[in-house]
């Protein structure tokens, strides 16, 4: 188990740390909260503007670690924010995410990252009948070195192969591939193997999830012709399903069953 570091108030409260640091971090937090309700400060704001701060960004590239590391938040943090878990988020996290400005490019990332989000996302591919020439083509990756991605050869990986992928993923992942004999075989491939498609998956990179091979292909309570008026109209995952009162998880394997696009530009 990964405690918060000493000297932070999550270790103060959650873990009842009572070190000197920990005690420190508890009287600021304290101090600080009196002095916002002296002066009539709300701690928590709505997150509307964030989530779609959030939404805009990812459209341009951006993965939701970069956000994190940009921000100076963690990852779960801005995987809540998108997945519209609350309704309110605290304004310095607010602050932070919409600091990271629309208009700068994602950072090239260097060095290796856990390989587990991109083997996901190549066998997910592949259930929907993309072939691995395909996305190495689109991808600019070595197609050897996709494969054994996709095969759990790797526990790490580049991380700039692994943006790469993400991008691809993130096009390719809203519709089947056509039905041809390639196409076929990476089916055939993926299923022989027992891999997932895009819905099964809560949250993609996170090793901890578990897939939900029994998910409905498309969940019969959404109408595709309600579903893609919405789409058409530029609205989100999120969007839609405060609409329709789905999840985003639903609405996208709604879109993916009826071959709706998102409106969202990539």
């Amino acid at each position: 188990m990964n405690l918060p570091a000493h000297g932070t108030y999550s270790r103060y409260v959650s873990h009842a740390c009572r070190c000197e640091p920990c005690r420190n971090a508890g009287r600021d937090y304290r101090r600080r909260l009196g002095y916002d309700r002296v002066n009539g400060v709300r701690r928590r704001i709505d997150s509307t503007q964030t989530r779609v701060h959030l939404e805009r960004l990812t459209a341009k590239g951006w993965t939701q670690a970069q956000i994190a590391e940009a921000a100076g938040i963690s990852t779960g943090v801005v995987h809540d924010q998108l997945a519209g878990r609350y309704r309110t988020v605290n304004r310095h996290v607010a602050a932070a995410i919409l600091s990271v400005a629309l208009d700068h490019k994602p950072p090239i990332q260097r060095g290796m990252a856990d390989a587990t989000g991109t083997r996901r996302r190549l066998q997910a591919l592949m259930v929907l009948g993309h072939t691995m020439a395909d996305v190495a083509r689109q991808a600019g990756v070595g197609i050897s070195s996709l494969q054994q991605t996709a095969d759990g050869r790797w526990a790490t990986i580049r991380a700039s192969n692994a943006a790469k992928v993400s991008r691809v993923y993130r096009q390719l992942s809203l519709v089947s591939a056509p039905r041809t004999l390639w196409s076929e075989k990476a089916r055939n491939h993926a299923m022989a193997r027992g891999w997932h498609g895009p819905m099964a998956w809560d949250d993609i990179d996170d090793p901890a999830c578990q897939p939900d091979p029994d998910a409905p292909t498309a969940p019969a309570h959404v109408q595709p012709d309600e579903l893609r008026a919405l789409a058409t109209r530029g609205l989100t995952d999120v969007q839609i399903g405060r609409r329709l009162g789905v999840s985003p998880r639903t609405v996208l394997r709604a879109r993916a069953a009826h071959d709706i696009p998102t409106g969202l530009a990539a």
